[in-house]
């Protein structure tokens, strides 16, 4: 079992998107500037993660003539329980009652509450270069680090980098969590991640608020603008965060970045009796 880190980063953009609603209006919003603000975590579907193999949620359809081989071969024992059986339809496989049908049906319902499941990620590490530039749009963006003691927290547990999804695999390597084990397990092609999980059942509530006093350290890109820190340094003083800023950097003649501690915010309900620190290179 991994021990779990005394602060857990969470890579994120501050680039403003476009994005429309169900009505056609299109908006541009910040959403690490809203879920500071707000003071909230947005969990996602692991459907629209990167990692194609991420919870094994099964076959993906998009619509293709594709998509029936798609299924079939994501599911050769369920075709060759028809087979076995003599029925000539999927919709037939409701009449089967016996434990051996349900031991064939039992991954497809692993399938389909993980497909309406939320997952928060985070990261054991605030200067993994990988992370920047995949999640912190190319070293623009920021890295939020939350004290892992905080009871919000509880229950959070390490990915499992392996070599195939095997059943064997993954009982190996089971903790005991209530989370599905699958829900857990990835290629170790994603191993440089480093990456805990919370995850939830079902496919609401998306937003989750979280404790303020939980973020204790942001970390600034390479590339992230005096400009963007100005607007940065406003929501955290209003949001009434006190956290820890840090700065990555090149090292010069090497490939390895290092994080530089460059002040302290303190939030506007603090502002009186502690004023924030104009942070400043060292």
């Amino acid at each position: 079992m991994n021990k779990i880190p005394k602060i857990l980063f969470r890579y994120r953009s501050w680039t403003s998107a476009l994005r429309k609603d169900g009505n056609g209006t299109v908006t541009e919003r910040n959403y690490t500037k809203e879920s500071l603000e707000n003071g909230t975590f947005h969990f996602s579907s692991p459907r629209d993660f990167d990692d194609l193999h991420d919870s094994l949620l099964g076959p993906h359809a998009t619509g293709s003539p594709l998509d029936i081989d798609r299924f079939i071969l994501h599911h050769k024992d369920l075709f060759a329980l028809m087979r076995e059986r003599g029925l000539g339809s999927i919709t037939q496989l409701d009449t089967l009652k016996d434990e051996a049908a349900q031991k064939v049906f039992a991954p497809l319902a692993g399938h389909e509450a993980r497909r309406h499941s939320r997952v928060l990620c985070f990261a054991e590490e605030m200067n993994n270069e990988l992370m920047w530039a995949t999640y912190a749009n190319y070293h623009r963006g920021i890295c939020l680090g939350f004290d892992a003691s905080d009871p919000f927290f509880a229950g959070i547990q390490p990915v499992q980098y392996v070599d195939a999804p095997t059943a064997e695999v993954i009982a190996s390597k089971a903790s005991g969590t209530l989370i599905d084990p699958w829900s857990l397990c990835k290629s170790k092609a994603w191993e440089f991640q480093k990456e805990w999980r919370l995850v939830l059942p079902g496919d609401e509530p998306k937003r989750v608020g979280f404790p303020k006093e939980a973020l204790k350290v942001v970390v600034l890109g390479y590339r992230f603008t005096e400009r963007d820190f100005a607007a940065l340094k406003e929501v955290l003083i209003e949001g009434g965060y006190r956290v820890q800023i840090f700065r990555i950097e090149r090292v010069p003649g090497t490939f390895e970045l290092a994080n530089f501690h460059v002040g302290e915010i303190a939030g506007r309900s603090e502002a009186k009796e502690n004023p924030p620190n104009e942070p400043t290179a060292r």
